[in-house]
């Protein structure tokens, strides 16, 4: 989303503090664009292991300090770390938490940060989100990915593989469950540009229909991968297509891996 100015020179203060160990992840990476849809409403920091969290939120905050910014702490529990930092016009909220190392892909180096959260296992993880909460920002997340990524049916299909107990049919359900919204709703978000939740909804009622065409044509023992193409990227299969046998199938494992070609 589009990162406001304090945002980006947080990031860049701490960005000497992430590692394969600590990463930025959320849907800040699926929106770093100043095209996107809207503004983050925090920083979302992840680690593998518990004893992590604490050491880097403390790492964190003493940096933050030393460069001249305010931190308030908000909540400070072993796996979960809150607070929120602030200069003197701005204010933006933090959060250190513990996520799982199951991932499509290892984390990326990034200028800007230091390291994050592939953009594949950051879409992946906000369908998960969707499916498990009513929020309606996961909602317009999620129909910005549609447009400008991955399709929903190609989204739900990889995110089987981070958690089993799905079927993408089943996902693609509780998603939908989980869209019930008012224009007011959508309003209330930090937006970059108005939307109207009419559209947004034929769009999804349009998207959803697509996607369960999708998952209904796939093969499978081939649920929970991503599609690869010939440039390694995440794409969103055709079935029908002559290029679908040629596509690479792409399975997550702990910390990721990057996809291996054979002619």
């Amino acid at each position: 989303m589009p990162l406001t100015a304090i945002q980006k020179t947080i990031l860049k203060t701490i960005a000497v503090n992430r590692s394969q160990d600590s990463y930025l992840a959320g849907a800040t990476i699926l929106h770093r664009l100043d095209d996107s849809p809207r503004f983050s409403q925090d920083l979302d920091l992840f680690h593998d292991l518990e004893s992590k969290v604490a050491e880097c939120a403390e790492q964190d905050s003493a940096t933050l300090v030393e460069a001249g910014y305010r931190l308030e702490w908000l909540l400070r529990t072993p796996a979960f770390h809150r607070a929120v930092i602030s200069n003197d016009t701005e204010k933006v909220r933090i959060e250190w938490a513990q996520d799982s190392a199951f991932r499509f892909f290892p984390l990326q180096e990034d200028p800007l940060c230091g390291f994050r959260l592939h953009d594949a296992d950051a879409a992946t993880n906000k369908m998960l989100a969707l499916a498990g909460r009513q929020e309606v920002r996961d909602f317009v997340d999620i129909m910005h990915l549609n447009d400008t990524y991955l399709s929903l049916g190609a989204m739900a299909w990889a995110a089987c593989g981070k958690d089993p107990g799905y079927t993408p049919l089943f996902l693609l359900n509780h998603v939908a469950r989980h869209t019930a919204y008012r224009q007011e709703d959508i309003d209330r978000l930090g937006l970059n540009a108005p939307l109207n939740l009419q559209d947004m909804k034929q769009r999804w009622i349009q998207a959803l229909d697509v996607a369960q065409q999708l998952v209904n044509a796939l093969p499978p023992d081939e649920i929970g991968c991503l599609y690869l193409d010939r440039q390694q990227q995440p794409t969103s299969p055709h079935p029908e297509s002559d290029s679908f046998p040629s596509l690479s199938r792409h399975l997550g494992g702990m910390g990721g891996a990057w996809p291996k070609f054979i002619d």
